[in-house]
């Protein structure tokens, strides 16, 4: 019987594989899809580094399955990558149900029944679907997390020594290799150190709380030490034999590993002689390090030529990229630090620092680029808090912080520039309700409740009541929180990531949790499993408040959901218990399986589906395309955001489309290895010019050029860069000597003879070319990228089309706005001034932006209700898309071609309309213009519509008192209230009866907004 339920478990495995693949195969996009997805299928293509801290092994694995494929096939293939081991992971969950049931139950039907299900309500959960149906590292870094966690489980019941000292081997080599996918795997070395602990040792709550000290001591000795310091020491070396003896770059790195693989192999022979347990653990680390090599391929591949700026040349740019020091992660304090607005120790503001060395590969020598002189930034003590939640310097943090807690503080009297100031100092109490209303409660919980209680939707949630939120459907639970459901707007309750499971996968998984009472060292592994893969990342990241307002982060707790996914599982067994009075084992089992079924993977398969198939999606490409196209030919795009970025990329690099366009992301220009590439040539664009000398933006040199004024007159960029590139034009600033920037008003000299201008047809623009742009931008500091990207401009202008895109931002733009001409869904830096001051100040190349944007086959598959559309592409649509088509439509209307506009305006809400894209700000401004080409009762309609959809969200959200996030409900109801006023306002003028209708309305709404307003603001 035991022979035949086994061969059954294969069977059922295999089938379960199978059938879930086929379904992630059937979900998947055909294409990219946006954040970083793009980014992985590119860097798989080529073999070369992604964002820190990377995931190598993956890279690796990815490429070598490419080299089958046509480049075409990229993107298709890198997803089913993702589905293949999704598929994988959730037989893997099976495995482990089923195992931990016969150890708990013994009963073989129950653990298939348990297992199936556990399993399936893991491949149905909404966040470990969306992750097997795009490219991206989680369903494999998934799969050996779990194959980790059942070498563990087998380990742990093995009886014999030669089995039990294999598997630790084979846990030590997976464990290595899992590190090449994701790091935060190493972190499975807490909840192994609990049945460690069990198997040697016993378990008792003293037991348990060692095995959780010396798990976690485990976790960052392996990663601070063993894998930071190994660098650390091989870049200390390498200095050393690079410039005392001529040696190659990295040698030190490679020295030191043939050392410590030659320590470690003669350690192993002589423990083993001696027949010492110590030759396994010697062996266990050698085979870790083994897996964790595939670190070593940035290095190997730091000269592919492409645009992605993770150039890692030396093992000290290794160890920065593990670090992630671009993003600041080494900077973050978890058990004391500052708060959020400490000022700088009054009596010393700077410390010394480490000094920082920069590999010249010219002269082939480490240089010493800052000697460390207070370099690192020391702030007041008295302003130090234990465990600090809120310790951002950013404004933009402080803000933050404030929406999530009311900071009422403590008063401290601290002297700042040589004044008392009265400062408020943030509680411990509010730093630890900031940790629990935004981290736990916003950035873990709402992610697990909205895998087994409901989601809202899958808009990204800042925090307000509309959108991301978790939702049970069942409206006592929901209303304190999000509102009663009668006054939800038709949109939102018909919204396809609507999907509410009404507690049940959840109760189930609590009721699994229980069933592993019979088992302890089960109960608190798992347990210590999930907050590992829970809380405990939260703890370890430690967020920042506009973490969220980037994209929502779910995808980072998958661990912690499988783990739920399994007790979800094993909530089999207890009610199988629970239906004893059903006395046929057969009816029993039938039973029980009829109602977890339902309760869970059948529930949610039902639910997810429509919002998980993406077979249609292809704006985030589209959308890449149009931009290209929209460039003229041998342009310059400047650009920021992943989003706007890494989908041309892919374009460029994997299709070779429109590769002839530089593309630069203005946020990389911090970074002095992509500096380096834009004066390449990469594929098909020339190298750009630049003078900024390159020994002032290495890394090791300040990135902030302070403001200090002395002139009023325009500041000449050739001259600007002359004076940046003195040693002698020089401040002091906070005691080291410091490059500034003496102006705020600036200038570029502009050669309109210059090819780059002669096709300009100026009487269609209505401008006339001017030999100079003058513009202002005031700012305390310059970041580097402003003035590499200025020097960029300064020297290129003349021989290449600068082109910005849209994409509503405009920290790239330099504050050049003003000089902008619009070209489709980018905007062209050109020499030109209107002819008269009558006309409207924004220029629109209207004959080309019409060939742009209407002769093209894109964005064609948005108008269907039964199609899911993502959320960041109705996002882009609202304040992307339409922009670019009203700017069209506008400029044509005032050309005084109307039925140009009227195509125009039609073809955009043909393509986007209210059903599958809410109208917003742009919509109601697209629907003026119906107005000024005599289409008075479709502008009427469109406009209406757009009131219609504010107000709906104002009655909502002011139907109730929010329970949660009162802070940030009131700012955005504030919000809406405004666009509300203004809408009317502006409506007034195309439809004033319409319009008094609608104002009286406005006026006996803002009676009652302002009491619920002060009912509401905790301040």
């Amino acid at each position: 019987m035991k022979l035949f339920m086994k061969n059954n478990e294969k069977i059922v495995g295999f089938l379960l594989f199978v059938f879930v693949f086929a379904l992630y195969a059937f979900s998947i996009s055909k294409t990219i899809a946006f954040w970083d997805s793009s980014e992985f299928v590119t860097t798989n293509f080529h073999l070369q580094s992604t964002h820190p801290p990377g995931a190598p092994f993956y890279t690796l694995l990815c490429n070598f399955i490419l080299l089958f494929f046509p480049a075409s096939w990229a993107a298709l293939i890198s997803n089913l990558i993702s589905a293949f081991f999704g598929a994988l992971t959730i037989v893997l969950v099976y495995r482990i149900i089923n195992f931990l049931i016969l150890k708990i139950n013994g009963n073989l039907k129950v653990a298939l029944v348990s297992a199936i299900v556990g399993a399936l309500s893991l491949a149905f959960s909404n966040t470990f679907w969306t992750a097997a149906t795009e490219t991206e590292v989680y369903t494999l870094s998934m799969f050996l997390l779990m194959l980790l966690f059942y070498i563990m489980l087998l380990w742990h019941t093995s009886n014999e020594s030669g089995s039990s000292n294999r598997l630790l081997l084979v846990f030590s080599l997976v464990l290595g290799i899992s590190v090449g996918v994701h790091l935060i795997n190493l972190s499975v070395i807490i909840p192994f150190a609990v049945l460690y602990m069990q198997k040697k040792k016993g378990l008792d709550w003293k037991k348990i709380l060692l095995a959780l000290i010396l798990g976690t001591f485990s976790f960052l000795a392996l990663y601070i030490i063993g894998i930071q310091g190994f660098l650390k020491l091989a870049f200390i070396l390498d200095i050393s034999l690079v410039n005392n003896f001529q040696w190659p770059v990295n040698s030190g790195l490679f020295v030191l590993i043939v050392l410590f693989f030659g320590i470690s192999l003669l350690g192993m022979f002589i423990a083993k002689k001696r027949e010492s347990m110590l030759a396994n653990y010697i062996l266990g680390i050698l085979l870790f390090a083994l897996g964790s090599s595939s670190y070593l391929l940035p290095i190997f591949r730091n000269n592919v030529n492409s645009s992605f700026s993770n150039q890692i040349v030396t093992s000290n740019d290794l160890l920065r990229y593990i670090q992630a020091k671009q993003f600041g992660v080494d900077n973050i304090p978890l058990v004391k630090g500052k708060v959020f607005n400490a000022p700088l120790d009054k009596d010393f503001p700077f410390l010394n620092g480490e000094a920082i060395y920069s590999y010249n590969s010219e002269s082939k020598q480490y240089e010493l680029v800052d000697s460390g002189k207070f370099s690192k930034v020391n702030y007041a003590h008295e302003f130090d808090m234990f465990f600090p939640r809120m310790y951002s310097q950013k404004p933009s943090s402080a803000q933050q912080y404030a929406n999530w807690v009311a900071i009422k503080g403590e008063k401290i009297q601290y002297p700042v520039m040589g004044k008392d100031r009265e400062m408020i100092r943030p509680t411990f109490s509010e730093n630890i309700q900031f940790f629990i209303n935004y981290q736990v409660k916003w950035l873990y919980l709402r992610y697990l409740y909205w895998n087994f209680i409901g989601k809202q939707n899958d808009t990204k949630g800042t925090g307000a009541i509309f959108n991301g939120n978790w939702q049970s459907g069942i409206n006592y639970f929901d209303k304190d929180r999000i509102g009663d459901s009668s006054v939800f707007p038709s949109n939102y309750q018909e919204d396809k990531s609507n999907d509410v499971y009404y507690f049940l996968p959840f109760l189930l998984g609590i009721i699994g949790l229980w069933s592993l009472r019979k088992n302890k060292s089960y109960l608190i592994t798992s347990i210590v499993l999930f907050l590992t893969f829970g809380i405990g990342i939260t703890i370890y990241v430690n967020p920042l408040p506009e973490s969220i307002l980037i994209r929502e982060r779910d995808y980072i707790f998958l661990g912690s959901f499988i783990v739920f996914s399994i007790w979800i599982g094993l909530a089999v067994v207890t009610l199988y218990d629970w239906f004893q009075k059903i006395t046929s084992e057969k009816i029993r089992i039938g039973v029980v399986t009829i109602v977890v079924v339902l309760a869970s993977p059948m529930q949610l398969l039902a639910k997810n589906w429509d919002n998980h198939q993406r077979t249609s999606d292809v704006f985030a490409y589209d959308l890449a395309k149009m931009y290209l196209n929209s460039c003229p030919k041998n342009a310059v795009l400047i650009t920021n955001g992943d989003n706007f970025t890494f989908p041309l990329w892919y374009l460029q690099e994997v299709e070779k489309f429109r590769d002839d366009v530089r593309v630069i992301n203005y946020d990389q220009l911090n970074i002095a290895t992509y500096i380096d590439k834009l004066q390449q040539t990469t594929f098909s664009a020339s190298p750009l010019r630049m003078t900024f000398a390159k020994k002032y933006y290495r890394e090791g040199n300040p990135k902030l050029f302070p403001l200090q004024k002395d002139t009023e007159q325009p500041l000449d960029a050739f001259m600007l860069f002359e004076f940046l590139n003195n040693d002698k034009t020089t401040i002091n600033w906070n005691g080291k000597m410091q490059h500034y920037v003496p102006g705020d008003l600036f200038s570029i000299s502009v050669d309109t003879t210059k090819a780059a201008f002669t096709n300009i047809d100026l009487n269609k623009i209505q401008s006339q070319l001017v030999s100079k742009i003058v513009w202002k931008n005031t700012k305390d500091f310059y970041q580097l990228n402003d003035l590499i990207l200025l020097n960029l401009i300064q020297e290129n202008i003349n021989n290449k089309p600068i082109c910005f895109l849209v994409n509503g931002n405009r920290e790239h733009y330099l504050g050049l706005q003003d000089h902008l001409v619009h070209r489709g869904f980018v905007e062209q830096l050109l020499p030109v001034k209107r002819v008269s001051e009558q006309l409207n100040p924004k220029i629109v190349a209207s004959e080309v932006s019409e060939k742009i944007i209407l002769d093209n086959s894109l964005f064609n598959n948005l108008n269907h209700s039964d199609e899911f559309i993502r959320s960041e592409n109705v996002e882009y649509i609202q304040t992307i898309v339409r922009r670019n088509y009203y700017f069209l439509a506008q400029a044509l209307i005032e050309n005084g071609k109307k039925e140009e506009a009227k195509r125009v305006l039609e073809r955009c809400f043909v393509l986007f309309p209210n059903k599958t894209v809410a109208f917003r700000q742009y919509a109601f401004a697209l629907g003026k213009l119906y107005y000024k080409i005599g289409e008075a009762k479709k502008g009427n309609e469109i406009c209406m519509q757009c009131i219609q959809n504010i107000k709906n969200e104002l009655v909502w959200i002011t139907s109730f008192n929010p329970q949660t996030n009162p802070i940030l409900n009131v700012k955005k109801a504030a919000k809406l209230k405004e666009i509300y006023e203004q809408m009317i306002v502006q409506f007034e003028v195309y439809n004033p009866q319409q319009a008094q209708l609608e104002k009286k309305e406005a006026i006996a709404f803002a009676n009652e907004f302002n009491k619920w307003q002060i009912k509401n603001w905790p301040y």
